[in-house]
């Protein structure tokens, strides 16, 4: 079973901090003023949709490190997986529309343990511009 199948959108309006839609201030006046009331225009950098890819279709878009697969951060990735599946899709883009190839943008390690775990497709957000630098890769990293 593809643990990635288990993963339904659960789509939600997105606040930055706090968001009071009463407009009702929690805490003294000067602070509470201060919070936003309404959603902020947000420009997304992904669909809000997943998709399942199969993993022969990606492309990845840097090499992993030699060793990587026996160290103890990627054997917790594969545990992971295997236990709860897959928490966080992983990034792509589609450079050609005309070939069914995508660039993987973030997720490298997570391609390396569903292969490792015999799985043969994983859940992708698909990016809306080519940018490989990612919130992920800025906070990680790493994979």
């Amino acid at each position: 079973m593809n643990p990635a199948t288990n993963l339904a959108p659960k789509l939600a309006q997105l606040y930055p901090g706090v968001y009071n839609p009463d407009g009702q201030a929690d805490c003294d006046g000067d602070a509470a003023s201060k919070l936003p009331t309404k959603p902020l225009n947000t420009l997304l950098g992904f669909d809000l949709e997943t998709y399942q890819i199969p993993l022969d279709q990606l492309l990845p878009s840097k090499k992993v490190p030699d060793g990587i697969m026996s160290t103890r951060k990627y054997k917790q990735i594969v545990s992971s997986i295997h236990e709860i599946g897959l928490i966080e899709p992983l990034a792509v883009i589609q450079p050609d529309a005309a070939k069914s190839e995508y660039l993987l943008l973030d997720g490298h390690l997570r391609v390396l343990a569903f292969k490792e775990l015999g799985l043969n497709e994983v859940a992708c957000l698909f990016a809306k511009d080519d940018e490989t630098y990612s919130y992920v890769a800025a906070k990680f990293m790493c994979c």
